[in-house]
């Protein structure tokens, strides 16, 4: 009798971890979706970043104009290495530190169990459209360089310049800190999860503050029953 009542328990068991698993595909986006939304979000960051940078640089000097291209080339080469850092990680260490409550570990091993859509995020869409808009940044430059006695053949030299330098450097930031990510990728990770768990704490917080709030709401509303009570 006990062997048949183990067996059937054994047997929901079984069937329940079924059940949770037909459950979980289910709740499964299909394929095509995350790339669409990655199309959307990258018309609307390029659309954005354009608009700035055309705003910034219309009417600025050469020194600004500067300035811009470089805070484009740094997104990009900060973006790869993150996209490249969050590839080579794996969940294990960020486990451990979230045992251990180390700060920014639990955003850290999100971001890790989420490595394909974090690096497609930071490396195809921020990293590419910043790098594009840099390369764009440079007519700015090159109009701030060229002037109206210049001739043709300055003018095509000076934008080939131009260009190169801008992909010379954006090429070279990538190679030094793709090599740092892959050495040092937990760090890097971890270091992006502490930077994100102070937007996380602010919603905690905001949460306990509500819960207090709603608790002293209540303690007032029962003193003022009791109070009634007494004064009847």
């Amino acid at each position: 009798m006990k062997n048949n009542e183990e067996t059937k328990q054994e047997e929901k068991g079984d069937s329940n971890k079924v059940k949770k698993k037909v459950k979980t595909q289910t709740k499964e986006q299909p394929w095509y979706i995350w790339p669409i939304k990655i199309f959307f979000l990258a018309l609307a960051l390029s659309l954005s970043f354009s608009i700035l940078s055309e705003l910034a640089m219309s009417s600025a000097g050469i020194v600004i104009s500067i300035i811009v291209v470089l805070v484009f080339i740094s997104i990009s080469v900060i973006t790869d290495m993150i996209g490249v850092a969050v590839a080579s990680c794996t969940e294990e260490p960020f486990k451990a530190m979230a045992s251990r409550k180390v700060r920014g570990a639990k955003e850290a091993l999100f971001l890790v169990k989420n490595a394909d859509r974090v690096a497609s995020l930071c490396a195809d869409v921020l990293g590419d459209v910043c790098g594009i808009l840099a390369g764009a940044g440079g007519s700015s430059i090159l109009y701030h360089i060229v002037t109206d006695a210049s001739t043709d053949a300055f003018e095509i030299v000076m934008a080939s310049v131009v260009s190169a330098v801008i992909a010379g450097l954006t090429i070279f930031g990538k190679a030094i800190f793709k090599r740092y990510s892959m050495e040092n990728c937990n760090k890097v990770i971890l270091t992006l999860g502490k930077c994100l768990s102070i937007f996380t704490r602010n919603k905690k917080d905001k949460k306990k503050g509500k819960q207090t709030k709603k608790a002293e709401t209540k303690d007032e509303k029962v003193e003022n029953s009791v109070n009634s009570e007494e004064k009847n």
